[in-house]
């Protein structure tokens, strides 16, 4: 061969490509799943920080990345939950724990609207009947495999299930429920192409 070394600085450059893409697949880091400027176009600001953390919450592997945006209210939060290596916890099933009365179709209807009544009729019942229809998870359609949003008293999360894995991406600010929704789904498209 004529030229081993142009041969042996292709590999390299092959394989410095290849491991990292196979790297991201295994193990995301987490704010590679979105990009600083990904988030400035939905937040509509600088983002002036992206700080990677892995909170331990055995069984499962978790990795997060806030980004600070100027306004800090408007920041956002990713959570990616996967199976660590040689794990046996799965994510799905702990998704489905975690959003079971979501899955439960077989309540009645009629059931559900008698607990809100009687609810209801307690003394402050009211404030706490909306309490608990805010924080009800709510099916989001048209990004991963199930999503849902989870509202708070600090602005609310996007859940999306993609295969065994799962991520929360979530933003305060002022905008309304609805507007916020639409920006999240836009960053879980992008968490989604990459994860």
């Amino acid at each position: 061969m004529k030229h081993p070394a142009a041969l042996a600085l292709a590999l390299l450059v092959w394989h410095g490509l290849a491991a990292p893409a196979a790297a991201q697949t295994r193990d995301p880091f987490p704010c590679s799943l979105v990009t600083r400027l990904e988030v400035e176009a939905v937040q509509g600001d600088e983002v002036t920080d992206a700080k990677p953390s892995e909170p331990s919450r055995e069984p499962l592997a978790v990795s997060q990345c806030f980004y600070s945006v100027k306004t800090f209210s408007k920041s956002v939060s990713l959570e990616v939950t996967r199976r660590p290596a040689g794990g046996k916890e799965s994510p799905a099933a702990h998704w489905k724990q975690m959003f079971a009365r979501a899955f439960d179709r077989s309540r009645a209807k009629g059931e559900e609207e008698e607990e809100e009544k009687a609810a209801a009729a307690k003394p402050g019942g009211e404030k706490e009947r909306e309490k608990e229809a805010a924080a009800k998870p709510r099916a989001i359609a048209g990004v991963g495999d199930e999503a849902y949003w989870v509202a708070t008293p600090m602005g609310g999360g996007l859940y999306v299930l993609k295969g065994d894995a799962y991520f929360r991406l979530s933003v305060g600010g002022a905008d309304p429920e609805p507007v916020k929704i639409e920006k999240l789904k836009k960053l879980a498209r992008q968490v989604l192409r990459r994860l």
